[in-house]
């Protein structure tokens, strides 16, 4: 019977211990600290983890699909400092599991290319 009652009570730690790791879906948001003074759009891939969508905020027109490198997203716009989107994520406490890395920039009004490692995107969780 102790055994049983032991079994019962491990089992049930075990349960109570999954249940606060349970995953947590929310947003995260990718934010650019430096823009350039005429840039007009950006692409950058997220990576370390799923996003199961991507918004765009006033101003900025986005298009986002994912491989095996990750989500792949082109924000179009007059781009500024500040954010960029809003990704939507299965589990916000792996926020630090995401990377972003900026793919390419293009001038908004020659549309030339310009240097991608001037330019850093950070991800973190939502305001």
């Amino acid at each position: 019977m102790k055994r049983l009652v032991l079994a019962g009570l491990v089992l049930v730690a075990a349960c109570s211990a999954d249940a606060g790791n349970a995953a947590q879906a929310g947003t995260l948001t990718l934010s650019l600290t430096a823009a350039g003074p005429n840039d007009g759009a950006i692409v950058v891939v997220v990576s370390g983890g799923s996003v199961v969508s991507v918004d765009a905020p006033a101003g900025y027109q986005i298009a986002s699909n994912s491989d095996g490198r990750g989500t792949h997203v082109m924000i179009v716009g007059s781009v500024t400092s500040g954010v960029l989107a809003t990704l939507h994520v299965p589990d916000v406490s792996r926020a630090s599991a995401y990377v972003v890395t900026v793919e390419q920039v293009a001038d908004r009004d020659s549309f030339g290319l310009l240097d991608p490692a001037r330019y850093q995107v950070t991800v973190g969780p939502t305001k």
